[in-house]
């Protein structure tokens, strides 16, 4: 254990002293004065402070210590990768409003039901491949990560993969055992249509051989689509069956509206971790509590507040 604030400790101490001087300084000090008023055969006893008032202010003065401990930790190691195309492509209008725009409803529907103790990343790729954010469960931050897409550039697929495999999946001795890793799998949302980079079917076959499978939801009209896109008219092709041929040979799975096989890959992989954890919020409470039960036991024994 460990104090991170050992100022706050030292001030919380001297503060304490200070007003336990003054307590027993106005007690002893009003006692004298009742004793020189009543007669001593009707002088009252003495009455030791209760307990809880005693032990209050320990838990507080921990707290302004900030204390620290090692506590164990369960946690789940299982991890998914959003794999989001921001290319030019993805303003097309085929998808209500636009096929990125319908990326983004989609990805929010599906971390709305997903276990949320699963660490989340989001990849992005168009222009170029970029790791947004690294796998974490702080939903929040991604979909503020997601809210900021805007669509863009070619469409570089296959660097795409390989950013969320590195992400997932890092360099290191254990790289070539896919089963001693923790369960992990990409969601793919694009048009499929890549025209940069490496192919992703040879991706695809790296992608199988980490135990990563790829679930791919396509989006925009398989035939293509004319859509206006800034000041002008464009057709804008859609590769679904790029995006099924890849989910096949990684042994993932084409998505509808319905997320349930994703959500079965996850499956939960938890261990224990031993962490510092700051028990000042937990402190504060505890000391509270104390002080609210003393009230309650003065009020109900002697029918007054201390």
């Amino acid at each position: 254990m460990a104090f991170q604030n050992p100022t706050g400790l030292l001030l919380g101490l001297l503060l304490l002293g200070a007003g336990g001087l003054l307590f027993l300084w106005g007690e002893r000090a009003g006692r004298r004065r009742l004793l020189r008023s009543l007669d001593p055969a009707f002088a009252p006893r003495p009455r030791p402070p209760a307990w809880p008032y005693l032990l209050a202010p320990l838990p507080l003065l921990l707290a302004a210590g900030r204390l620290e401990a090692p506590l164990p930790w369960r946690e789940n190691l299982t991890q998914v990768a959003l794999v989001v195309d921001t290319s030019h492509s993805m303003a097309a209008d085929d998808e209500t409003p636009s096929r990125l725009e319908k990326a983004k409803d989609l990805a929010k529907t599906f971390l709305r039901g997903l276990d949320p103790s699963v660490r989340v990343g989001l990849v992005t790729f168009g222009p170029q491949a970029v790791l947004v954010l690294s796998p974490t469960t702080d939903r929040k931050s991604l979909l503020q990560a997601l809210e900021a897409l805007k669509p863009g550039g070619t469409s570089p697929l296959g660097q795409g993969l390989l950013q969320a495999k590195r992400t997932l999946r890092p360099e290191g001795p254990e790289g070539d055992l896919p089963k001693a890793q923790p369960p992990a799998a990409l969601l793919l949302l694009s048009d499929g249509a890549a025209n940069a980079g490496q192919d992703p079917l040879e991706v695809g076959a790296e992608l199988a051989r980490a135990g990563l499978p790829v679930f791919v939801r396509p989006l925009g009209n398989p035939q293509g689509a004319v859509s206006r896109i800034g000041q002008g008219l464009f057709f804008v092709p859609a590769d679904p069956l790029r995006l099924l041929r890849l989910a096949q040979a990684t042994g993932g799975a084409a998505l509808g509206e319905d997320f349930q096989p994703l959500y079965q890959a996850l499956r939960p992989r938890y261990v224990w971790r031993i962490q510092n954890q700051d028990l000042s919020q937990a402190l504060v409470v505890a000391g509270f509590l104390l002080l609210a039960f003393g009230a309650y036991r003065n009020l109900a024994q002697e029918g007054r507040w201390p």
